[in-house]
């Protein structure tokens, strides 16, 4: 099964003085639609989504940057998710329009009726539902966001639930909205419907179990999901902060928290907290937090607890955001230790958004702890010396002083 969240671009200057945008180029997102994207990225920051893709037009890329910045994921451009061709009526004023014969065909029976020069909404559900079949071949248990126009985007929802496509103009969808539809080879659902509130958290759809006459070969070919085995969940922290033990060029870098006794230490590399401490910076800033607002945690708070003593180390970290108790989560994922594990150790610390901020930062001050680095080759000095393969034009040992 395949969750999609259907969003619509936010509002831009054609949408507000009443026009037809159609394929413009040019049109991004003005600053009520720039509102409206920072909450929609809000608003989705805990779905676990995998995957966004867009129609090609400025407007629906300027939204989906919005909600991928939030999830440290690309944006894919798909042309067959673009706005409906409007022809000649490209950047006419609805008032214009809505007299004509063409215009009342379109808002009763609009199957075949073609914009002058244009689509019509058959011609445009045509290939609005091919490109979002390819959407959920390429992710079929996974959550995804589709973001696109109004009318493309209602007769994908026609579509799936086998709809007449002539009273497509009954269903809404407004700037910013998420209309949430989970489909899978039986059919389709339809669990949210033109929503610009706070959304429940969809879980990830789980793989059906594989019917007994597929061959054995099959089975081993395909790679089972790991199912995630929550061994502490710190909601929330008292404490939440990273360190580093061992001499510089051998730190072991460590992510910890601790609610109340319990004291949970993760090992980590270096690499995967900075990358931590810049999503932390970009998430709060899509929640309109300053990044050099002041903090109340003190040197103290942020100080390695003992006994350090890991649990597991971190394989990959996720970071999201839960608008009804405003916590952002740090979710730690163990290394497997084999290939086909079925379960997965992973660690939750729900935390302030000051704490977060404090951690960002005292991720980049312990980071700066370690060696030097070399001014002409860029690589860390060791106390021991460093081989520098750019000094004077050759690979020689130099010596620290």
């Amino acid at each position: 099964m395949t969750i999609l969240l259907l969003i619509r671009h936010a509002s831009n200057d054609f949408l507000r003085e009443g026009r037809l945008a159609g394929r413009t180029p040019g049109v991004h997102i003005n600053a009520q639609g720039q509102r409206e994207a920072d909450e929609l990225a809000q608003r989705t920051a805990h779905i676990p989504i995998e995957a966004i893709y867009s129609s090609p037009l400025e407007r629906a890329v300027d939204t989906a940057n919005a909600v991928a910045n939030c999830h440290g994921l690309p944006v894919h451009l798909i042309e067959g998710l673009l706005e409906s061709e409007a022809g000649e009526w490209t950047g006419r004023k609805i008032s214009e329009l809505n007299g004509t014969d063409t215009w009342k065909a379109i808002q009763s029976k609009p199957i075949g009726v073609k914009l002058p020069g244009g689509e019509s909404i058959d011609e445009v559900q045509t290939r609005m539902v091919a490109a979002t079949e390819e959407i959920r071949k390429k992710h079929p248990h996974g959550i995804v966001a589709v973001v696109s126009h109004a009318d493309p985007l209602k007769s994908v929802v026609a579509h799936y639930l086998n709809w007449d496509l002539n009273n497509f103009q009954r269903i809404a969808i407004s700037p910013a909205s998420v209309t949430v539809i989970s489909v899978d080879d039986k059919g389709a659902s339809l669990l949210r419907t033109n929503d610009t509130g706070p959304l429940p958290k969809f879980e990830r759809p789980k793989p059906e179990k594989k019917e007994n006459f597929e061959k054995e070969s099959e089975k081993k070919d395909e790679r089972k999901m790991a199912e995630a085995n929550i061994v502490h969940d710190l909601n929330p922290v008292t404490r939440l902060t990273v360190g580093a033990l061992g001499e510089p060029g051998q730190r072991t870098f460590f992510l910890q928290g601790q609610q109340g006794r319990t004291l949970v230490s993760l090992v980590t590399e270096k690499e995967q907290m900075n990358s931590l401490a810049q999503g932390i910076t970009e998430l709060m800033t899509r929640l309109g937090e300053r990044a050099d607002a002041e903090t109340k945690v003190t040197a103290y708070e942020l100080a390695l607890q003992e006994p350090v003593a890991p649990l597991f180390r971190i394989g990959q970290l996720g970071l999201g955001y839960d608008q009804e108790n405003d916590l952002l989560v740090i979710v730690a994922y163990a290394i497997p230790e084999q290939e086909d594990q079925e379960n997965i150790d992973v660690v939750r610390f729900w935390a302030t958004r000051d704490q977060m901020r404090a951690l960002a930062r005292h991720v980049v001050q312990v980071a700066a702890g370690g060696r030097p680095l070399c001014v002409l080759c860029g690589r860390p000095i060791d106390p021991a010396g460093h081989f520098c393969p750019r000094r004077n034009g050759h690979a020689e040992y130099v010596q620290m002083m």
